[in-house]
């Protein structure tokens, strides 16, 4: 047997789940039993981009303006009816033709009385007396094995198989109560009858303190954590569960050392200690289970206290205590028999399946069918004996043919006395001689009462032998009125709200539309109804026990129930209580047929899709694909369905399943047993369905439908769908089975069709992939009209060739990078690795942008060139994705170690954690290869083992610098398609970006120029550059430092060697960002950060971190500052201001004098924030402002101050940098949006204006900063574009750029004199004051006081005044 610890999770760290896919399959998908669950759905099909359940919820009533605006064509579309009869001849004739045809129409669904019943029919009758255990949750509540042992002192048919070989199965139950968060401490044990077994390692304040374990929440309330032990913890539970079994002579087996043959976990092997591992399960007796019981309980203590000190650092072996939980689910076992023998013989089998006195929490669903056996009153009906007299107990529905009367006499004897109410309080016995059957006008029966409230049938339906019960569903419109508050009509009859729910809050509830019906299906909600109130409350006041109130003056004996030394007296809340409702869901019977879990639903699997996606595989895929298309090739998911629905006695009964909770230190001792609590707590809850008080107010919401269209209704709804997928498979296995690849907008499209087929089939929400599907209209439909309808960019054809299509140029797009929306990341994943998607959409990706470029993105480039640039970033994404596995993945590893492993100098466990916590912030960030969002400090803190190292940056080994020139000729030598070199670093050899990166290559090749071929790799190299740029790829893997050994030194990519991207560094001057201190930095990672990133002349920066002072040492880089970023531009969803900025931003030119100027003046303007406005009382008169010269000399004098009123967003700098020079450079350049609208309209748009004149940005700020010139005194309240003030001419700006960019070569004195140039003297000599800026202007009285000597060259001094006193004596 191989080794379990080779199986065993690589980390104990929990943060290790921070950086594998999100995606990742979830264990027990496919082999272990789970809950049966209406939220749940497989991984395989679960969108990212999922709608949150409650829209489908909300779309029921709300009306659709909420939704994301799709276009007019939807809104004008027609709405057709169609009828579901139509629909089912559609199916039985087989005309696929037409059913496809219906996609592309908008529909709603019309129901025919033969196919549809009204639920007041009095024809149909209800049955609800068959009742089902579909799940159970035993907690112990000491230490030991309490909740898995019977209740007998000796069974030889009793036995349970002990499996340690579980570490990775996670503990599945999503309801019920625990008294303890499972995060981290539960372990599978394996199976024992009809049940899992899990050993819980519980808090021991929990476990000694039932308060505590009490206020914890319930499975359903609170979201956990990953429930499995970490692998150290998993290793000292099974040394103890090795130790506690060797302590069994009968069991063979033995331990050497009790705690292994060291005390680092990691330095031996369990199965080199014990035998433990020697077969996969121990069969275990009831006598060998209760000895391991006893060992437990008495050696667990001895046993922790005798471990090695290594082993209790982190405090959870001190910290827990084994607890046994057994959990049942998915069984289906009938309960509560109606017959008295069945009964009684159930009971006693609950008495002997365990003993309650140490258990804590046992929760359980218990569910009743709901039957329509065609009767004629809606409550209970009673069993029938066929040849068929129906009697009404069950719910369930079949169609009667006639009506006989039950006898007087017969009921009488029966039922002694009856009454004509179900209410105690004011129901009068009536005289059955007085009271015909039916009521003369209205030919209904006349209902009468037994002693219990319920209700006695009076009339037996009359049906042919071979009748079918009618299929059910839900009302989804109307059942959420159901949990509502509920009022009795009697005060006595008041539910206790303690008891119902404890809780304000309003219950949610959570619709699951089925076969594309929209308004019928199943629901799940997070209480129960509150009509069970009064049902709780009886059961509470009959099986709780009596307040522990201890009187310590007191000398008479207590109780055997009163325990005087432990604290189990209880606070002033007193008892809690028995019973509490925790959720239920209704749901249709044949969904336990057809899916008894989520992973087992054949239509929810997308094995179609991913027998297409497999295609695009290697050799390592290859088996996966091919059992995926052979299983296909044998029949498809939906015709799997088909033969599961085609037996004639399929169940259609609706499910009512109620989940409670029942805390057993609350009962009565004499009730603490499995006979009380089946007679007095589950009994009553099941029958409870079937009281009038219930039934009556649920009938109305039931959906009935005929025999002869349940479960028919889904095959015919979903025809469309399903005869496309056969006719899309049918065209491609051919394809497949030639060695070819599906185009991938087939596999995209099938995968939408497959997801829309799981839809119909579950009503989640979380198949829908929206980003695609609400493109393609499928989400609108279905949540608008039920029936799915196709956008008319989507193709259909009657022929098998190419029966679905889209063209690329309709291909719904992430971004104006044009990213392909994707609905197969799940399937492809999860079948066959994230190396296989991540190629597969680098590709697709590609494929894409080559028919489809989009118009917004580096439109100052020619159409060859950007193709190129846009294909070259496609696949150095991928590129950035696998640089990402190969650090993740090493990181992982070297953390995965025992903390002893690691030199106690580099920080032991912490320092694991700090590692994994910065690589888990590195893969968050947008730009993990670059400087933004600390990315470079991130990567550094987890790279560098010892932080000492910190100061060094990443390691370096050649200890120089590539150029980005050098990385786009790497690229381009590796992967070129003739004469390729072999793959090095900075390339990783194996992983996906490599072939992204040689077909991208490849599809370049048809926009490079022709002439020569060097030529070609130079426009090619180019793009590569321009896309490493827009990416800020900054530093890139290397490879290991050559050794002086023997064979080819290795150029291997490793992710602990880097080289950064910037050859060119910038010089050190003294007003460097870079700080000197004369002291150790405290945090040197983060120091080590910030000067790489100063040394880089490709790194980006932002204003916000820098002072106008080093600005001349970034105004010059290749990339802008952060901040100017259409992400600081609030547009309100204005499609105008949209337009404008979104131009601005795409169309920005570092070479173009203009954008450079608009630039530098946005930067300096928001240093002057919020002193952007003017004071009435400083404007000169009209007379002294005649001309142009005049009115411009006026406006630049004056002064610069706040507003009055500040405007909200008046300091918030980064705006203005992002809005300053869009304003400038829309203004300026013709073919803006701006220019176009005023040269059509002679204004400029009155949402520009009003946007822009708020903040102090528009053509008064412009003429004072000397952009501008004033031509009239109207410039002061905006005036006329372009008349009352005009730009500058070409001359005056090539003036006026040589001036500024001459001035950015003074490092000293430059940033002060372009201050003096935008504001004025005294405003620049005032914002050297605030900014740190150099000033060099001779003594004026207006700084005098602020005079101060000029600091040292090593000093962050604010402000340097430098008086030339020489000049003053030469003046006097």
């Amino acid at each position: 047997m191989p080794d379990v610890e080779d199986n065993i999770i690589d980390s104990d760290d929990d943060d290790l789940a921070t950086f594998t896919f999100q995606g990742a399959a979830r264990h027990g998908d496919q082999d272990e039993p789970r809950p049966f669950d209406l939220a749940d759905v497989p991984a395989s099909v679960e969108a990212e981009d999922a709608l949150p359940q409650s829209e489908i919820f909300e779309s029921l009533f709300m009306s659709q303006d909420g939704l994301r605006p799709v276009g007019r064509t939807w809104e004008q579309t027609k709405v057709q009816p169609v009828s579901l009869s139509t629909l089912a001849r559609t199916f039985k004739k087989g005309d696929k033709a037409t059913a496809i045809n219906l996609l592309h129409r908008r529909s709603v669904l019309r129901f025919d009385d033969d196919l549809y019943y009204d639920n007041n029919d009095e024809m149909l009758a209800w049955d609800a007396s068959q009742h089902f255990l579909d799940f159970c949750l035993v907690v112990g509540g000491s230490i030991g094995l309490d909740a898995l042992l019977p209740n007998k002192v000796v069974d030889h048919t009793f036995s349970i198989a002990l499996n340690l070989c579980l570490p990775t199965r996670l503990f599945g139950p999503k309801f019920g109560k625990l008294g303890f968060d499972p995060t981290g401490c539960m372990m599978a044990l394996g199976t024992g009858p009809s049940s899992e077994l899990w050993l819980a390692f519980c808090p021991r304040e929990n476990l000694e303190d039932i308060d505590v374990a009490n206020d914890v929440s319930l499975l359903s309330e609170r979201r956990h954590g990953d429930t499995r032990l970490s692998s150290s913890h998993f290793r000292m539970a099974v040394m103890f569960l090795a130790y506690a079994l060797s302590k069994n002579p009968n069991l063979a087996i033995y331990v050497m050392h009790d705690y292994g043959t060291d005390d680092d976990l990691c330095a031996w092997r369990i199965k080199d200690v014990t035998n433990i591992y020697s077969q996969t399960t121990w069969n275990l007796r009831l006598t060998d289970l209760q000895a391991l019981h006893n060992t437990i309980a008495s050696e667990w203590d001895r046993w922790v206290a005798n471990a090695p000190r290594s082993w209790k650092l982190d405090g959870w072996l001190l910290s827990r205590a084994p607890v046994a939980v057994g959990c049942r689910y998915g069984q289906n076992q009938p309960i509560a028999n109606s017959n008295d023998n069945a009964h009684v013989l159930e009971a006693k089998n609950w008495h002997a399946e365990r003993s309650y006195t140490n258990i804590r929490y046992v929760s359980v669903a218990i569910a009743t069918d709901i039957t329509y056996v065609l009767s004629y009153f809606l409550h209970s009906v009673l069993p029938v004996a066929f040849p068929l007299e129906l009697t009404v107990w069950t719910l369930r529905c079949l169609r009667v043919k006639r009506w006989s009367e039950v006898s007087n006499e017969d009921i009488i004897l029966q039922h002694g006395v009856v009454y004509d109410s179900p209410d105690p309080h004011i129901r009068e016995e009536v005289d059955l001689d007085l009271l015909p059957h039916r009521d003369p006008v209205t030919c209904r029966e006349n209902n009468v009462y037994d002693e219990d409230g319920r209700r006695i049938p009076r009339l037996h339906g009359k049906t042919r032998r071979n009748a079918k019960p009618c299929g059910l569903l839900v009302n989804l419109e109307s059942i959420s009125e159901l949990f509502s508050s509920y009022i009795p009509d009697h005060g006595d009859t008041a539910m206790d709200y303690d008891a119902y729910a404890g809780e304000q809050s309003s219950p949610s509830v959570s619709v699951y539309p089925q076969a594309f019906l929209r308004t019928m299906g199943h629901i799940q909600c997070d209480a129960v109804l509150p009509h069970f109130g009064s049902f709780i409350s009886d059961i509470r006041r009959a099986t709780s026990r009596r307040p522990r109130m201890v009187d310590m003056d007191d000398d008479q004996p207590l109780p055997d129930e009163y325990d005087l030394f432990g604290e189990t007296v209880d606070g002033i809340d007193g008892v809690p209580p028995v019973l509490i409702p925790s959720a239920c869901q209704f749901y249709n019977e044949i969904s336990h047929r057809i899916r008894p879990s989520a992973a087992l639903h054949d239509v929810q699997q997308g094995r179609i899709t991913s027998a297409l996606a497999g295609a695009y595989g290697n050799a390592a895929t290859k088996p996966t694909h091919n059992t995926r298309v052979r299983e296909c090739k044998m029949s498809l998911p939906h015709q799997k369905y088909d033969n599961k629905i085609g037996l004639d006695d399929v169940p259609r009964a609706l499910r009512l399943e109620n989940i409670y909770i029942i805390q057993c230190d609350s009962l009565k001792p004499e009730k603490r047993n499995g006979m009380s609590i089946y007679k007095d707590i589950i009994v009553p809850l099941a029958r409870a369905w079937s009281h009038p008080n219930i039934f009556q107010v649920l009938r109305p919401h039931i959906c009935v439908f005929a025999s002869h269209a349940f479960p028919q209704v889904y095959q015919w709804t979903s025809f469309g769908i399903t005869s496309l997928l056969e006719r899309l498979w049918s065209h491609q296995l051919p394809i497949l089975e030639a060695g070819n690849k599906p185009r991938h907008e087939v596999v995209e499209l099938c995968s939408v069709l497959e997801r829309t087929l799981a839809y119909a089939h579950t009503g989640n929400a979380r198949v829908l992939a929206t980003k695609l599907m609400r493109p393609l209209w499928l989400v609108q439909s279905l949540l608008e009209q039920g029936l799915p309808t196709f956008a008319p960019s989507v193709r259909t054809t009657t022929a098998i060739n190419n029966p679905i299509a889209i063209s690329a140029a309709d291909w719904p797009t992430l971004d104006n990078m044009n990213v392909p929306a994707i609905a197969s990341k799940r399937s492809q994943i999860l079948t066959y690795g994230n190396d296989h998607f991540e190629a597969y959409k680098a590709g697709f990706h590609i494929e894409l942008s080559i028919n489809k470029l989009s118009p917004h993105v580096f439109l100052q480039y020619s159409t060859p060139e950007r193709h190129c640039i846009v294909i070259a970033l496609v696949a150095l994404r991928s590129y950035i994705a696998d640089v990402k596995t190969l650090v993740a993945t090493a990181i992982k590893k070297a953390c995965s170690s025992d903390a002893s492993d690691m030199d106690l100098d580099a920080g032991g466990p912490s320092r694991h954690k700090e590692r994994l916590k910065s690589l888990q912030k590195w893969l968050a960030c947008d730009h993990p290869l670059g400087y933004k969002d600390k990315a470079y400090e991130h990567l550094l803190r987890c790279i560098v083992v010892d932080p000492n190292d910190f100061s060094d940056g990443l390691p370096n080994v050649c200890n120089e610098k590539l150029s980005v020139q050098d990385f786009a000729a790497r690229i381009c030598s590796m992967t070129r398609t003739e004469s390729p070199s072999l793959v090095a670093a900075p390339l990783i050899l194996t992983a996906p970006s490599t072939a992204v990166l040689r077909m991208a290559y490849a599809r370049m090749l048809k926009y490079v120029p022709a002439n020569s071929p060097a030529a070609a790799e130079k426009f090619i190299q180019r793009s590569y550059i321009i896309a490493a740029n827009n990416l800020q790829i900054q530093h890139i893997p290397w490879h290991a430092s050559t050794t002086a050994g023997k064979g080819r030194p290795s150029r291997k990519a490793v992710h602990n060697s880097w080289v950064n991207l910037g050859k060119s560094s910038v010089l050190d001057h003294s007003s460097s960002t870079v700080g000197r201190p004369n002291s150790r930095p405290i945090d040197m990672a983060a120091e080590a950060a910030k000067k790489a990133q100063a040394s880089d002349a490709r790194a980006p920066w932002a204003v916000e971190s820098i002072t106008l002072q080093s600005l001349p040492d970034f105004f010059t880089r290749d990339c802008l500052p952060d901040e100017f970023s259409l992400e600081n531009v609030e547009c309100s969803g204005d499609a105008m201001l949209t337009e404008i900025y979104e131009w601005v931003f795409t169309n920005f030119d570092r070479d173009n004098p203009v954008h450079k100027i608009a630039l530098l003046a946005g930067i300096y303007f928001s240093h002057v924030l919020p002193d952007m406005f003017w004071d009435a009382k400083d404007k000169p008169s009209n007379q002294q402002m005649h001309g142009e010269r005049a009115a411009t000399n006026a406006v630049r004098a004056m002064p610069w101050k706040p507003n009055k009123g500040t405007r909200k967003g008046s300091t918030w700098r980064s705006q203005f940098i992002a809005m300053v020079p869009a304003y400038i450079i829309s203004v300026y350049e013709r073919d803006s949006p701006l220019r176009l609208y005023f040269a059509k309209k002679k204004a400029f748009p009155s949402q520009w204006n009003a946007k822009n004149s708020a903040k102090g940005i528009g053509s008064f700020n412009l003429v004072r900063m000397g952009l501008a010139r004033a031509r009239s005194t109207r410039i002061f309240k905006g005036g006329i574009p372009l008349t009352d003030w005009i730009l500058l001419t070409n001359e005056e700006l090539a003036v006026k750029h040589r001036e500024l960019m001459g001035l950015l070569q003074d490092h000293q004195y430059g940033p002060f004199k372009i201050a003096v140039s935008f504001f004025g003297l005294d405003k620049a000599v005032e914002l050297g004051a605030t900014t740190g800026t150099y000033t060099n202007h001779p003594a004026m009285t207006s700084i005098a006081l602020k005079k101060r000597p000029a600091p040292a060259p090593d000093s962050d001094s604010e402000v340097e005044i430098i008086e030339h006193a020489q000049q003053k004596r030469q003046r006097q």
